[in-house]
């Protein structure tokens, strides 16, 4: 399986950030080999393996690359009690589907794909994933709604033509009986009789993912749409479940690369033809549904998504202070004011726009090293790396226009520029390829595994001496609400010597004992076993420096990349 072969990739690049999994039989590097050993108290020699998480630690989101955006992100994540991670990447998908069959990048003569992006929000229940997407939406409703100006107008002559052409059917259907009455060819049917196609109110924003809605408003709208799930787990578990031979999974892989599609329909002798299928995915996940989706069919699906996982903490904020989004969202809806090609035919088509040569020869360079880290990597990673240059160029497009939406500047760029080609390379290795890692790592660990982690982690975090595992799994919830997990998750940890059984019973009767354990001391400590934190390491697949510093830029460009930077962070830019 794939996770396996991920597995044994992380085994041979070594442990994750946060695992304890060090040195021999789960002891840290330069540990007393007898501890736990000849103790009078019984306890036997621990495995410290379950005192991780078994996942890396999640990079910091680069929220510097957002250049005038990222002052709106911050204060839209504090608003909702969120990581800034969770904002901001909902902002890139926003604007990628707003440009998606609008405005294509090319670099060289014959590689131009859709800035569409699909991004998966990690997270468990009630992490604001929900309300930072929400400020993104925020911007996209805005828009759509200036997109939809004039729409009743529309529909009032759609209705009025549509009588028209019912009139010209009558008319039609009279004459064509008085010819067969008269023993004459009856006439063709006029051009102008055919009733013209309902308008289709403008959006960019879609919920209903079944492929004959999403289809029929890809074909009406041919702007490009982003498909909004809070569950993409929900979504991806749908697939063919009510038949359709692969069909459904096809159709939502198409959705990627902006081809032409044909949907064939039920209901309808004619099917409907997709100038261009590209369709944006934002949705949330949580943790114990990544297994589901990352060992599914090996079809590069998984490999298409962009994931953020950040740490949540237990706090909350009020947004205080007046707040005036009507900048931001004006600034968002330039990008709807774009307007498409439209070729011999009259059908829409996107206006190309070509990377400038030193951007091509930058996003030729870490093409480059990406094709070099594949021959390292294997399984899951192999197949998010592969796709690693196909991601830059869109961010680079989804960058430029971002950057100039936010900015003062009238003309929209002619151009991607190298600046939008160095920062998409950053945000790719600073971030979506250590957070992929992060997602992956996680789903390869045994789900038996995974539950004892988060029950020691509890443990750990409120410095429990004694627990009965009802209770405790009362309070956690989760992975732990059913008994028997719970159960499981105790038996790790019994096995692991970090806890063991104080089973009592009420009385002298027959019944049930009550689950009780007892709390290895040493776990109850900030640094158990006289572990320190681990420091992060970053795999040889994913560099820490980005690739090689660019010439310097004016100072006006520059500020796109200097706003809000944290002192000392590199970010392969000179000065």
């Amino acid at each position: 399986m794939k996770a396996q072969h991920f597995a044994a990739e992380l085994g041979r690049l070594g442990p994750a950030a946060d695992d304890h999994r060090h040195g021999d039989h789960g002891r840290p590097n330069g540990a007393n080999d007898t501890i736990g050993t000849g103790r009078k108290d019984g306890w036997a020699e621990p495995d410290l393996s379950l005192l991780g998480t078994g996942r890396r630690a999640p990079p910091p989101f680069p929220l510097h690359l957002l250049g005038p955006w990222s002052g709106w992100c911050e204060r839209k994540a504090k608003g909702a009690s969120a990581p800034v991670d969770y904002v901001a990447v909902a902002l890139l998908a926003s604007v990628g589907a707003a440009i998606a069959n609008v405005r294509w990048p090319q670099a060289g003569t014959a590689w131009s794909e859709p800035p569409v992006l699909w991004c998966a929000e990690v997270g468990p229940p009630s992490s604001s994933k929900s309300p930072s997407m929400d400020a993104a939406f925020n911007l996209v409703r805005f828009a759509e709604d200036r997109m939809a100006d004039g729409f009743e107008q529309i529909q009032q002559e759609h209705a009025t033509a549509k009588q028209a052409c019912e009139a010209r059917i009558e008319a039609w259907k009279v004459e064509v009986k008085t010819a067969v009455k008269n023993g004459d060819s009856a006439p063709v049917m006029p051009a102008d009789a055919q009733e013209p196609p309902a308008p289709v109110r403008p959006r960019i924003r879609v919920a209903d993912a079944t492929v004959e809605a999403l289809g029929a408003l890809a074909a009406g709208l041919p702007r490009g749409l982003l498909l909004v799930r809070d569950e993409l787990a929900g979504w991806l578990g749908a697939f063919d479940k009510y038949g359709g031979g692969g069909s459904d999974r096809a159709f939502a892989i198409e959705m990627y690369g902006g081809r032409a599609y044909v949907v064939d329909r039920m209901k309808n002798p004619e099917p409907l033809r997709i100038r261009h299928l590209s369709v944006g995915v934002l949705g949330g996940v949580q943790p114990d549904k990544l297994e589901m989706i990352l060992n599914g069919p090996d079809d590069g699906l998984a490999s298409r998504l962009l994931w953020a996982w950040p740490e949540t903490k237990p706090e909350f904020h009020l947004a205080r202070g007046a707040q005036d989004d009507g900048p931001m969202q004006r600034a968002f809806a330039r990008l709807t004011d774009l307007l498409q090609l439209h070729d011999e035919f009259g059908h829409p088509e996107p206006v190309i726009v070509p990377l400038a040569r030193e951007a091509e020869d930058r996003l030729e360079a870490f093409a480059r090293d990406i094709v070099e880290r594949c021959h390292m990597a294997s399984g899951l990673l192999a197949g998010t790396l592969g796709k690693a240059r196909g991601h830059c160029l869109r961010l680079s497009a989804v960058l430029e226009y971002l950057w100039w939406c936010g900015g003062t500047e009238e003309l929209e760029p002619k151009t991607i520029s190298p600046d939008a080609v160095t920062a998409a390379a950053d945000l790719l290795n600073a971030y979506f390829l250590p957070m992929a890692e992060r997602v992956f790592g996680d789903a390869v660990i045994p789900v038996a595994e995974r539950r004892g982690m988060l029950l020691a982690q509890h443990l750990r975090q409120n410095r429990i001496a004694e627990f009965n595992a009802r209770d405790v799994r009362r309070q956690i919830g989760g992975m732990l609400r059913d008994a028997a997990d719970m159960e499981a998750a105790c038996k790790q940890l019994v096995e692991a010597g970090l806890i063991r059984p104080r089973f009592t019973r009420v009385g002298e009767g027959k019944g049930r004992k009550a689950l009780n354990y007892e709390v290895r001391p040493e776990v109850q400590t900030d640094r158990p076993f006289g572990l320190s934190p681990v420091p992060e390491k970053i795999s040889p697949l994913v560099p820490a420096v980005p690739m090689a510093p660019i010439a310097a830029i004016s100072p006006l460009e520059r500020f796109r990349f200097e706003l809000n930077r944290p002192v000392g962070v590199h970010v392969g830019l000179s000065s």
